[in-house]
């Protein structure tokens, strides 16, 4: 994974002094290379290092049979077999977890190693404990050297690499500083970055530098790797008397357009794009960028809008008494309407910062009101002005129209950068401050959540000496502005409670020119709902709470609308019902409901009505349940007052008195058929922690506005067959039989 060091199976230190491990680990990937790994092992095998050393071979789905090769001729070998082609950075990934020695020898399949190549290699590891990566000096297949160590890249080696101007300089002095042409390859030196094709990594040395960016499919894993070793504070060395023969094919350098070229140019793009300091600086002001881009698709929705509303008007001219006036005439009309609809969408912060992140049902909701007062305004403004040039007809439709294309563009959009970010391009990279539980949970969310587009650089420490297993740490809590520059960081978490207030004050002046966006991972979380607030009080600044959402009058309004909705859908049930039952009493002689005890309003127990499930799953009652239907019982317990439409979690019957006061906030509020805690289950967010918070993030919360979204959301799943919410009679789980996709 980005940003994680393979996990270490055994402590290194007792690696080195137990004599059943091995001193070295041999890494060898694998796709549809068989008779080079053939030569490959049997090279390795006699160097005589076997005895000593343990080799894992992971095969990238490869067509050749290698797996059957391996199995028969190499049983010494532990083989990874994957199903498909992961990827080379991901490959070697998984072939560390499984090495257990205190070197790791990454070689590829093509290398033929030489008499104590490998010996030397790990004597000189030994002996340079400075040393994070290693690289032995290779041979082409003819006995000529191989330019196997390099400088880091600059824009003229990749203009002069990739371009046929690089055939006019290929003598030229870029390309002669790139390949390291100026020193003797007879010895050995420290180097910016070795290839690939052979490296042996020091285990302890990967906390600080991690694994393979698994972003590299292929090619510039390893100018990355060597990279972040440089700026972890190792060493990357190329080794002279290390010998090894590698058959460099350079299948992106060929002439005309290929797969292995666009893949060699995709991942240029993901390195530069990760460590270039032009496009950190354009990241710096993505929020603008943003901005602007959502700026020009309004305008575009607005203007299209206005468009096709003028020419459906014009067709509708027969039936309509009023004269249509030329487009021309609309010209002021219609930049007085760009500028209310742009301050109608800022002020109802549709340019805010965190809406590339928005769903689409709060984006929905945000542009509907925002153009509700954007109709309002432009409808009262054809009053003001004269009736015989405006149609307000044009006016109506114009707003409808603009609802729509704005949605669809942004939604769009939206899409497009999803694509954009599924492609691991465009990343927030991120660093979190500590590295306690509460940390390491943030950062596994993180690379979890690849949707939200963050790259995670790795952890800080608080204290030194921190160095929790599976996690790279890029520094110490006094190091952090300059870790900000050096790795890149777009956004800083503090995740660790031993941060103190006074820590992050002071780093949040010391970081104002860096540009970074800071987060707060706090216990106070649990009660800074979205009515919390930052104000000024007796010149001093405090945290504002408005008093609790659920009260006389809210719950007033949530209940009256309620019963109105639960009334409307009754009637428009009871003759499906009235069906339903005759044919299920002919049938099998029980009703179609049946009812099981929860917990509601005050841990009050009650019936809830729900289907009866007394028969085997059918294919109708995985629809039914699929898509929502199978709730439409509990509409009778929303009448009856004993559930709302939306509200926390369904429970079974339980005394409030024993549980936390955040699991007794969720009797605060009357259970829901849908809620905030059911639409999350359904997408991934299955933690019981996770949805308790949820749950009472929700009554403390409370707004109309926010139960719109949720019964968009829930709507939305069940038109998409995700949300299986039913509730199974007798069942005893606390979550109310939550099921996800």
């Amino acid at each position: 994974m980005v940003g994680l060091a393979p996990e270490n199976r055994e402590n290194p230190e007792e690696a080195v002094s137990s004599s059943a491990e091995p001193d070295l680990s041999i890494v060898i990937v694998g796709y549809n290379s068989l008779p080079e790994l053939g030569e490959c092992l049997a090279s390795v095998r006699d160097t005589g290092v076997c005895a000593r050393a343990e080799i894992v071979v992971v095969d990238n789905a490869s067509a050749d049979r290698t797996v059957e090769f391996l199995e028969r001729e190499h049983p010494e070998v532990r083989l990874v077999a994957n199903g498909r082609n992961l990827g080379y950075s991901r490959a070697v990934n998984q072939g560390i977890a499984e090495a257990s020695a205190r070197y790791i020898l990454v070689l590829n399949p093509d290398i033929v190693v030489f008499p104590d190549a490998i010996d030397r290699l790990v004597s000189f590891m030994d002996a340079h404990p400075d040393a994070g990566i290693a690289g032995s000096k290779l041979l082409n297949p003819d006995g000529s050297l191989q330019y196997s160590c390099r400088r880091f890249y600059t824009f003229w080696t990749l203009v002069l690499r990739r371009t046929p101007l690089g055939k006019l300089l290929e003598n030229g002095r870029t390309i002669s500083n790139y390949l390291m042409l100026d020193f003797d390859h007879e010895k050995s030196r420290e180097v910016d970055w070795v290839i690939g094709a052979c490296m042996i990594v020091r285990r302890t040395a990967l906390a600080d530098f991690g694994g393979m960016d698994e972003r590299f499919f292929l090619y510039f894993e390893d100018v990355d790797w060597c990279y972040r070793v440089w700026q972890s504070g190792w060493k990357v060395w190329y080794v002279a008397d290390s010998v090894m023969r590698h058959r460099h094919a350079r299948e992106s350098a060929r002439p005309g357009l290929s797969k292995q070229l666009i893949t060699h140019g995709l991942s240029m793009i993901h390195f530069y794009e990760k460590w270039g300091k032009a496009i950190y600086g354009l990241k710096k002001y993505r929020r603008v960028l943003t901005n602007s881009v959502l700026l020009i698709s309004d305008l575009v929705a607005i203007n299209g809008g206005f468009g096709l509303a003028y020419v459906l008007r014009s067709s509708l001219q027969g039936l309509l008494e009023k004269p249509m006036f030329g487009i021309s005439v609309y010209g002021t009309f219609l930049a007085f309407a760009n500028l209310v609809f742009v301050f109608s969408y800022a002020f109802f912060g549709l340019y805010r910062s965190s809406v590339e992140r928005e769903r689409a049902s709060d984006l929905i909701l945000r542009v509907f009101r925002a153009t509700a007062v954007a109709a309002v305004i432009l409808m009262a403004s054809t009053f003001l002005i004269s009736l015989t040039a405006y149609s307000r007809v044009l006016v109506g439709a114009f707003c409808v129209l603009a609802v729509v294309l704005t949605v669809t563009l942004r939604i769009g959009l939206r899409k497009l950068h999803g694509l954009v970010r599924a492609g691991r391009f465009d990343l927030t990279r991120a660093a979190v401050v500590g590295t306690d539980e509460t940390s390491r949970r943030v950062a596994e969310r993180l690379l979890a959540h690849s949707a939200l587009g963050y790259d995670l650089a790795g952890l800080v420490a608080v204290d030194d000496g921190e160095r929790p297993p599976g996690f790279t740490v890029i520094g110490r809590l006094e190091e952090l502005p300059e870790l900000i520059e050096k790795h890149r960081i777009g956004e800083v978490i503090f995740a660790d409670p031993r941060v103190s207030h006074d820590k992050i004050a002071d780093f949040l002046l010391k970081a104002r020119r860096s540009a970074v966006d800071v987060k707060m991972v706090s216990g106070l979380t649990g009660i800074l709902t979205q009515r919390a607030k930052v104000e000024e009080f007796l010149d001093l600044p405090v945290v504002a709470f408005e008093r609790e959402a659920l009260l006389r009058a809210g719950a007033g309004i949530k209940r009256a609308l309620d019963a109105v909705g639960a009334a409307l859908l009754v009637v428009a049930w009871a003759p499906i019902l009235v069906v339903t039952s005759a044919a299920t009493l002919l049938g099998r002689r029980t009703g179609p409901l049946s009812s099981v005890q929860r917990a509601g309003l005050g841990g009050r127990t009650f019936s809830m009505h729900v289907l009866n499930h007394t028969d085997e799953p059918s294919g109708l009652r995985r629809f039914t349940v699929r898509h929502g239907l199978s709730v439409f019982p509990s509409v009778i317990n929303v009448l009856k007052g004993e559930m709302s439409f939306v509200g926390p979690q369904v429970v079974a019957p339980v005394d409030p008195a024993t549980l936390s006061l955040r699991g007794r906030l969720r009797f605060d509020a009357r259970p829901g058929i849908t809620g905030l805690a059911r639409v999350s289950a359904a997408e991934g967010k299955s933690s019981a922690d996770e949805l308790a918070a949820l749950d009472a993030y929700y009554v403390q919360g409370w707004s109309l506005g926010g139960d719109t979204k949720i019964l968009m959301r829930w709507l939305m799943q069940c038109l998409l067959g995700w949300a299986d919410v039913s509730v199974e009679p007798g069942s005893s789980d606390d979550s109310g039989d939550h099921r996800g996709r």
